[in-house]
């Protein structure tokens, strides 16, 4: 056993805790806007100008939770995707706290729940997505904590235990529709938890009393976005997302074996080998075998679920659903560091360093990190990574400020283009932002009918870039930004052109 333990776990979470804040708040602008993002962020800027457009998400079939919380963060940094970025930092605290309130209520040792929330800070796959202004950390956040709060509520058959849950599971389903699994993680938790010790009629009613409330309490919470115009389009959107259960029984392994497949390329990349090791170390212990096991199906359900059923399937989308392994790895490593033998207690060190150095790269050095396709091809490398439109918005901002007047068109209607570039020229009168076809062959008629006086620009990534030579003597092309190599060792160019009608 471990000697002087209450010092050992005072330095683990000390240690969890600084790690935390380094990886999350070092360099937040490191990666450039991505798409997603550049909406988000866009989103809530309106949002923020105009009160009556608080469910603009929905045109889009989105929940609105995540901008309407970015709105005040915009207070904290000059620089709008910093502000939302802020957010997901701030959720994924959220998220660390989560995993000590479900790793001590399972297990009752602290210990364990230090070494839990190490691995949370540690863990590829949290450290990225908890630095970006996407919706995935805040659902995380309320996944854990709604995991916690059932098993607690299975437990105790308390009513302010299920007003709590109902008001966390009402808060995952105002940010993206995946938290409906949440309620099927309480049905299992129940299963799992609910044990009536005296009186097993009272223990019943309150049982009823307690689902009522939760029930109700998040349902009135999601209503909410009946306020809103497009409340209808949230549910049409996701049929664009999703394939129906009647499709997935005419073709039951596809998507699933290729989401299946990709899922588990996810889980070597993001939660790294040495982490996916301490899963199996994890298992080891029969006093918390049943734990882990419960764990283990938890996470499972919704991985299980969603390959079966997604036709677009990114890495981002099952950040919740692998937060419930995470106690197990922490139960690995307390396996490790509790047995006999100093090379066995030190390996929990090699363990932990692999995805130390990998997040590391993930923060300081992106390009560098071992990232799946997905995120590598979205983030870095293709038309939905932002390089260059900072850049070219402060350029526009410093012809403003010489008394210009700046009408830019881009390629698409929303998107990295034109949302990023229009996140950062916010509030700049004598700027204008306008998107136009994504596929880019012939020159927008704004451009070309716009005022002469004004600076006209077109931006537009190569890739989209299919206009005929004749429309390229209008242009002039004053820079490009040429992003990461792609894996065929192409890279995608981000092009800023200007334009005047009198080279015509």
């Amino acid at each position: 056993m471990i000697k002087n333990k209450k010092v050992w776990v005072a330095l683990i979470f000390s240690v969890a805790f600084f790690l935390f804040f380094f990886f999350r708040l070092s360099q937040l602008n490191n990666i450039p806007v991505f798409v997603d993002e550049a909406i988000y962020v866009r989103w809530s800027q309106i949002m923020k100008t105009e009160a009556s457009l608080r469910f603009v998400p929905q045109t889009d079939g989105k929940q609105p939770l995540f901008m309407w919380v970015t709105v005040p963060f915009f207070k904290l940094s000059s620089d709008p995707l910093v502000a939302g970025r802020l957010v997901s930092v701030a959720t994924g605290f959220g998220s660390l706290l989560g995993i000590v309130f479900l790793s001590y209520i399972l297990f009752g040792d602290i210990l364990i729940t230090a070494l839990s929330a190490l691995v949370y800070t540690l863990l590829p796959f949290t450290v990225f997505f908890d630095r970006m202004a996407l919706v995935d950390s805040m659902l995380a956040m309320f996944g854990i904590w709604s995991l916690g709060l059932s098993i607690l509520f299975a437990k105790t058959h308390r009513l302010d235990h299920a007003m709590l849950l109902g008001f966390t599971i009402g808060g995952g389903l105002l940010t993206k529709s995946p938290a409906e699994f949440y309620y099927i993680w309480l049905v299992v938790a129940l299963i799992f938890f609910f044990r009536p010790q005296k009186n097993k009629d009272h223990a019943v009613r309150d049982l009823l009393v307690g689902l009522f409330a939760i029930t109700v309490i998040s349902q009135l919470m999601y209503n909410i976005l009946r306020l809103g115009p497009a409340f209808n389009m949230i549910n049409s959107r996701n049929q664009d997302y999703l394939f129906s259960w009647k499709e997935v029984l005419s073709h039951p392994l596809n998507p699933f074996i290729g989401n299946f497949k990709t899922t588990l390329d996810w889980f070597w990349l993001l939660f790294t080998p040495t982490i996916l090791a301490t899963l199996i170390f994890g298992l080891l212990p029969k006093k918390t075998r049943f734990y882990a096991f419960f764990l283990c199906l938890i996470s499972l359900i919704p991985l299980l679920g969603q390959a079966a059923i997604a036709k677009v399937y990114t890495s981002r989308y099952i950040l919740f659903a692998v937060l419930p392994l995470i106690p197990v790895c922490g139960l690995g490593l307390n396996w490790l560091v509790t047995r006999k033998g100093l090379l066995i207690k030190l390996s929990s060190i090699v363990i932990l360093i692999v995805p130390l150095i990998i997040s590391f790269l993930y923060v300081f050095q992106p390009t560098k990190a071992p990232m799946p396709f997905d995120m590598r091809d979205g983030y870095l490398d293709e038309w939905t990574a932002g390089w260059g439109q900072k850049d070219i918005a402060n350029y526009f901002i410093s012809l403003e400020a010489k008394g210009e007047t700046v009408v830019a068109f881009t390629e698409g209607y929303f998107g990295t283009l034109p949302d990023g570039l229009e996140i950062y020229t916010e509030g700049h009168k004598n700027i204008t932002i306008v998107g136009s076809n994504p596929d880019v062959s012939a020159l927008p008629d704004g451009l070309v009918k716009t005022d002469p006086k004004n600076q006209r620009f077109l931006i537009v990534n190569r890739s989209r870039d299919h206009l005929p030579p004749a429309s390229l003597k209008g242009l002039q092309l004053l820079k490009e930004y040429v992003k990461p190599p792609r894996i065929d060792g192409t890279h995608e160019v981000l092009e800023l052109y200007s334009y005047t009608s009198n080279s015509l």
